[in-house]
């Protein structure tokens, strides 16, 4: 009974910041754990499309429909990234879609999300072992004035539940690179970032497996990037893990 108060008074208190109706269908968010969306939101897969089952790129995690075969394929759209392996959440659509932009803005993981992050990470354990995790960060002017890393919130998350530590300041992001924006093909992502990273003390990766942490993989091109400085350093392999994957073509 006490434990069901507390989380009554949470969420009235929650509520005065978060806006009580669904960002996707606008009806009524029934509890904080839930964030800016509702629990049937989340909940249905034609509106949040979480990964997890069906065959997945091996490499980068893309869903690949047309896979048959006890092995995943390789998708093709990956082959020139510098990552060993990335995994996501789920598609950018609904409740991650959402939770996402609402993250940039405001420094908070809801408790629905917070699970799903571990989940994912728990589910491809084994392909995403890391000896530490690391944010991909943000130029500092831009740090400064959102006031918080989105990716830094994602790491907590995950170096809280599943007790990897974080290297939030092995790598530093030394241009300020324009904001990606819808129509920007891969080329001029690529070139957006191009030696945007760099590692102040390679000592310090040497020889190690590095999980670096973001909110969305789009084209690959940041975190391949991070990764790219990361193995130059002396890194022995870079993955990734990610909240949301945008959409790729079905083939290549």
């Amino acid at each position: 009974m006490l434990a069901r108060g507390f989380a009554q008074i949470r969420d009235g208190i929650l509520g005065l910041a978060y806006p009580g109706d669904c960002r996707l269908c606008a009806n009524s968010i029934e509890s904080a754990d839930d964030g800016i969306v509702c629990a049937r939101c989340w909940t249905d897969p034609s509106i949040t499309n979480l990964f997890g089952t069906g065959t997945m790129c091996r490499k980068c995690g893309a869903p690949a429909p047309g896979s048959t075969g006890p092995q995943p394929r390789a998708c093709g759209w990956c082959n020139d990234l510098s990552l060993a392996a990335a995994r996501a959440c789920g598609a950018y659509k609904g409740g991650l879609e959402a939770s996402i932009l609402f993250l940039k803005s405001n420094p908070h993981i809801c408790s629905r999300l917070a699970a799903i992050i571990e989940t994912t990470y728990r589910r491809d354990s084994l392909v995403l072992a890391a000896d530490f995790i690391v944010p991909i960060p943000l130029h500092r002017s831009r740090e400064r004035e959102r006031g918080f890393n989105q990716a830094e919130l994602i790491a907590r998350v995950l170096a809280k539940s599943c007790r990897i530590p974080i290297e939030r300041k092995l790598m530093t992001r030394t241009k300020r690179t324009r904001r990606h924006r819808a129509g920007m093909d891969n080329m001029d992502r690529a070139r957006s970032v191009e030696r945007a990273f760099a590692v102040p003390d390679p000592k310090r990766v040497i020889g190690a497996t590095i999980l670096l942490i973001d909110d969305i993989f789009t084209t690959g091109s940041t975190l391949s990037e991070a990764a790219k400085s990361l193995l130059e350093a002396g890194a022995k392999e870079v993955k990734a893990l990610t909240i949301a994957r945008a959409s790729l073509p079905s083939s290549r």
